[in-house]
């Protein structure tokens, strides 16, 4: 009996700090407008109050100093009474895994990256457990100078942490972001995104996972990466509806819709050019050499002759009538024009836009990725197609193959990414 009375008293404190921290995470979304200084005193309250909540229960010492170093971590911010209860509660019970976790989390705050790994690999000393994997997948993708090899084993054991238990969200979203770096520092192979997302979508089941603005930030990154921006932009604007302040966001759902209007309206008024320039350019198009064109595939006229998706063994000749430099890591964007007059945007990534194609270049593209994008931005409809470029090798300018000084990979940007 008194056992049992000692895990109903365990779960009541566990139970009230869950409730807690659901409420921390979901208070924006649940109390629009208000700011941050509203959330800090309505949670002081509300953490005074599940304090008081643990101080009456009948558990061990360890376990009190425990559970109360679990509530006042609740959050983003570092919080040094959680760090000295947590370390009370490892000192007189060093053999409990879940008291490293948790205290790796919490000197993570601090910004001690070290310090928060040598906790997780303690907890794992003691046992092999999800909560420890995931979080040292984590860390490991955050040092100052992370190498390929260590993102390699950073997605090894989020999938460890996806095997112990697959019905995990919180696991499945780590494994996410783990294929989302992948994709970054090792190479931009498609199927990684797709790995990504896939790992995304499973997260779902997880109700901590979808109250954590960082996921739906993430999956827009993605999203955007893919070219797929509707989703791009409900994600984005999901993560901010849970976190106003979230600035990263903020400025990437901003530069996102930048460049949609622009691509919309340069587009429309084809690059701003007069009819008589666009009547030479496309003389210049239909004069351009055959001979010029990549072997093996055939030349179609015009942008209608295309499918969507990827069109193996065609190409497609275009001029270049404007572009959008990126602001941040996004496709340098050609404003282009077939042989018809027809005006299309040509997304080229990993690309040095000081040595992308320029104003009435030919681009040559062999295999076209061609997509459609139909959306609608802030009351306005925006409706364009568009073909992907992965890299700037995949074209020629001007009947010549660019070299590989043009190509500049893209680098993650991991302050949002968990």
């Amino acid at each position: 009996n008194e056992y049992k009375s000692y895990l109903r008293s365990m779960e009541e404190g566990l139970e009230a700090i869950r409730k807690l921290y659901k409420e921390e995470a979901y208070y924006f979304k649940n109390h629009k407008g208000h700011s941050e200084k509203e959330k800090d005193d309505w949670f002081k309250k509300e953490l005074d109050i599940v304090l008081n909540q643990i101080d009456k229960l009948e558990i061990e010492s360890h376990n009190g100093q425990y559970l109360k170093g679990c509530a006042l971590n609740i959050g983003n911010k570092y919080n040094v009474s959680a760090e000295e209860k947590l370390i009370d509660a490892a000192k007189m019970s060093p053999t409990t895994y879940q008291i490293w976790n948790e205290l790796g989390d919490c000197i993570w705050k601090k910004g001690d990256k070290k310090g928060a790994r040598n906790c997780f690999e303690r907890a794992l000393n003691q046992k092999r457990n999800k909560v420890s994997l995931r979080n040292l997948s984590i860390v490991m993708r955050q040092q100052e100078e992370v190498t390929r090899e260590e993102i390699q084993k950073s997605v090894t054991i989020s999938k460890e942490a996806v095997a112990l238990d697959v019905t995990d969200g919180t696991s499945w979203y780590i494994l996410g972001n783990a294929y989302l770096a992948q994709f970054f520092h090792c190479g931009q192979a498609s199927n990684v995104l797709k790995c990504s997302l896939n790992a995304y979508t499973k997260a779902q089941v997880d109700d901590k996972v979808l109250s954590d603005p960082d996921y739906y930030y993430n999956k827009g990154i993605v999203s955007r990466y893919l070219d797929d921006y509707s989703n791009a932009l409900v994600y984005l604007t999901e993560a901010l509806a849970i976190h106003p302040h979230f600035t990263e966001c903020k400025s990437e759902l901003d530069s996102l819709k930048n460049q949609l209007e622009k691509t919309k309206l340069l587009i429309s008024n084809k690059g701003k050019l007069k009819g008589k320039k666009i009547a030479a350019i496309l003389k210049t198009l239909k004069d351009f050499s055959s001979a010029q064109n990549p072997a093996n595939v055939s030349v179609v006229k015009c942008f209608a002759e295309l499918s969507e998706g990827q069109n193996k063994d065609k190409a497609i000749n275009c001029i270049l009538v404007s572009s959008i430099v990126p602001t941040k890591q996004t496709p340098f964007v050609c404003i282009c024009i077939d042989s018809t007059g027809f005006t299309f945007a040509v997304n080229i990534y990993n690309v040095d836009s000081t040595k992308a194609p320029k104003l009435s270049d030919t681009i040559t593209i062999p295999y076209p990725n061609v997509s459609h994008a139909a959306l609608v931005v802030d009351g306005d409809s925006i409706e364009f197609d568009m073909i992907r470029v992965d890299s700037p090798l995949n074209i020629m300018v001007n009947g010549r193959q660019l070299s590989k000084g043009t190509v500049v990979p893209l680098r993650l940007t991991t302050t949002a990414l968990t």
